[in-house]
């Protein structure tokens, strides 16, 4: 399977906008966490005869957005290098539950880009109205969320990390597009299954016999095309092990994901041999 072209090595434009992905990661957590407390000071119980059960739909509010601050965090530890065995520690948990219950929004992040933000705004100007409004409650820490991020302590580093990000984004760019290959394919593979069996009834005519066999061939090529998009999203995540080394993990898993799910389609192609396509 040939490898997925290679990106051009100067950054694109929106690129620029974009800090490193552990700096994007404890931004998007800095938000996160912001507007976890305006949540809770818009929580504070004022109406004197609220309806019932209202201040626990307000808790219960609050308790949905803890949970998306500790994924944004398990997100920017991950960035930042910190192994799931170690996560599962501090979680009380199995490195495997912890992979489990976690790894669906690491990859989920790794799909949309690694960026807290959209790509027309500027992480480091958000991150510094971030600071404005944390500094107004805490004027003792004037640079809460900015003073930790590298492109604050190494001036120029997000120069360099747009140029990594941009083979980056060729490879999600490609996966995206193979994904939605693979749903065209498996849609076709529905419409198949819907209009028949792949085996010829046993004693049927040679019209049927005919029929039968169409059908079959028609079901193995869709099976074939689909291992193919397959084994292409694997060398996709292959590649993507080195050009996002923080996530190798992650990349690993998905390609053998697909891996195997090409040898099973490959699998059932191989049935669908024979007079009728019956199994060999």
């Amino acid at each position: 399977m040939p490898d997925a072209p290679e990106a051009s090595s100067a950054p694109a434009g929106p690129e620029l906008h974009r800090l490193s992905p552990r700096d994007e990661s404890r931004v998007a957590l800095a938000l996160t966490l912001r507007q976890l407390a305006d949540a809770a000071l818009d929580a504070v119980p004022v109406v004197p005869d609220p309806e019932p059960g209202e201040l626990l739909r307000v808790a219960l509010r609050l308790q949905r957005r803890v949970e998306d601050v500790v994924r944004e965090a398990v997100v920017a530890e991950r960035e930042r290098g910190t192994t799931w065995a170690e996560i599962g520690e501090v979680a009380g948990v199995t490195r495997q539950s912890a992979h489990e219950k976690w790894y669906a929004d690491v990859h989920a992040w790794a799909a949309v880009g690694r960026s807290a933000l959209p790509p027309h705004l500027r992480t480091l100007d958000v991150a510094a109205e971030a600071d404005d409004r944390y500094a107004r409650l805490r004027p003792d820490r004037p640079h809460a969320v900015t003073s930790g991020l590298d492109a604050v302590r190494f001036p120029g580093s997000h120069a360099y990390e747009a140029s990594l990000r941009v083979r980056g984004s060729a490879l999600h760019t490609r996966r995206t597009e193979l994904d939605a290959l693979a749903t065209r394919l498996n849609d076709e593979y529905g419409a198949l299954h819907a209009r028949g069996p792949a085996n010829a009834p046993i004693g049927a005519d040679p019209d049927a016999v005919g029929a039968h066999r169409g059908h079959a061939d028609a079901v193995r090529a869709n099976r074939l095309a689909i291992a193919d998009v397959h084994d292409e999203i694997a060398t996709v995540y292959d590649q993507l092990v080195t050009a996002e080394p923080s996530l190798a993990e992650e990349h690993r898993t998905q390609s053998g994901w697909h891996r195997n799910a090409s040898a099973q389609a490959r699998g059932y192609a191989d049935l669908l041999t024979g007079p009728g396509g019956r199994r060999t």
